[in-house]
């Protein structure tokens, strides 16, 4: 851990970086977990991956000798800068100075298409960008480190207080799998949170006839967490309770039922 903590510590002193905290910038330096990152993405060769925050390039030159290709985007400047000075050597390597959260929102995104997915994602995209990656057609497989909240939403149960419209939508695309636990020591500097590396692999057949008419219903179930499901429904969708009532008897769902069950 000490030999990455100074390689890092030696590349922010060589392009003159400082941290924004505004970024949420946090830097692996465990090379146990690099390497557990590396296993788990079981790269043949012919694999092609998108790296979601590069930052000094630690992870990405390890992908960059196992991937076909890889695409690293860092949304800092000043790290982009790092990567191209260090990894310029790599032909299969591209960096994009861009921002991920407005990338993933624009129809260019496809042009990343990509087999694999990688990053560790700050906590105020991690959610939504997650939402957005895991109905990517082209994406068979992401690992990705997160804020142990968003793991433990994504794992929850049915019932648990949790659960949500992340953990139904992204489950109803995916299995998601914990791989470990990541102590704040692992990062440098060190985050005031704990995180978890997850291991999200895409389902290959879904059930619902439409997929937005799904993520809608799932939206307004969960919109009034404490009201009946029928209630809740009925409101956000604007559907005669008497009619709703009919359908969801159909389906074999209860009026009473709470969203998170």
């Amino acid at each position: 851990m000490a030999k990455l903590k100074e390689k890092t510590e030696y590349l922010w002193y060589k392009y003159n970086f400082t941290l924004q905290k505004k970024l949420g910038q946090n830097f692996l330096i465990d090379p146990q977990i690099v390497d557990r990152i590396i296993e788990s993405l079981k790269l043949n060769g012919q694999d092609t991956v998108l790296e979601i925050g590069a930052g000094t390039g630690i992870l990405t030159e390890k992908l960059a000798q196992k991937a076909k290709k890889v695409t690293g985007i860092e949304i800092d400047k000043k790290l982009c800068e790092i990567l191209e000075g260090e990894l310029n050597k790599y032909a299969n390597l591209k960096i994009l100075c861009e921002d991920i959260t407005q990338i993933s929102s624009e129809e260019r995104f496809d042009e990343l298409e990509s087999d694999k997915v990688v990053g560790n994602l700050p906590y105020q995209i991690a959610s939504p960008l997650l939402l957005n990656l895991v109905k990517k057609k082209w994406i068979k497989l992401m690992v990705v480190m997160v804020q142990r909240e968003v793991a433990e939403r994504l794992l929850s149960k049915p019932g648990h207080k949790k659960r949500g419209v992340l953990t139904v939508l992204v489950n109803y695309y995916a299995r998601v799998n914990k791989l470990i636990d990541v102590p704040p020591q692992a990062f440098i500097p060190m985050p005031r949170v704990r995180s978890s590396l997850l291991k999200i692999e895409r389902r290959r057949k879904y059930q619902a006839k439409n997929e937005n008419d799904f993520s809608l219903i799932v939206k307004a179930a969960f919109s009034s967490r404490r009201k009946m499901l029928g209630n809740a429904l009925s409101k956000k969708l604007g559907i005669d309770k008497e009619l709703l009532k009919e359908k969801l008897a159909q389906a074999g769902v209860e009026w009473k039922k709470e969203p998170k069950t």
